[in-house]
């Protein structure tokens, strides 16, 4: 499986209308074969971060998912309310850890 964490800030005051354009992203992705969790959380301690956080079965997933129509509108809307420089990803492969 590969883990995705995403990171973002929004312009101050933008938080809640990225959240609202992120609805329809979350409902599309998670009928994605592959999908296992997609979830978009606000921060408790900053008004204007974003976490995402993915889990699919495969990178081949992933791939296809930013492909997706659904993808492809949210990100380019999103992009006049990110803060640039601020968009952090990072991958994870999930392999249990033996003990």
């Amino acid at each position: 499986m590969i883990v995705v964490a995403v990171k973002y800030m929004v312009n101050d005051g933008l938080r809640d209308k990225v959240l609202e354009m992120a609805k329809e992203a979350v409902s599309e992705t998670r009928k994605e074969q592959g999908n296992i969790e997609y979830t978009v959380y606000p921060s408790l301690e900053n008004d204007q971060e974003i976490f995402v956080f993915e889990v699919w079965d495969s990178m081949e997933h992933l791939q296809a998912h930013i492909k997706t129509p659904h993808m492809v509108k949210f990100a380019e809307n999103r992009k006049p309310f990110v803060v640039d420089g601020s968009y952090k990803l990072s991958l994870y492969k999930s392999e249990p850890i033996s003990l």
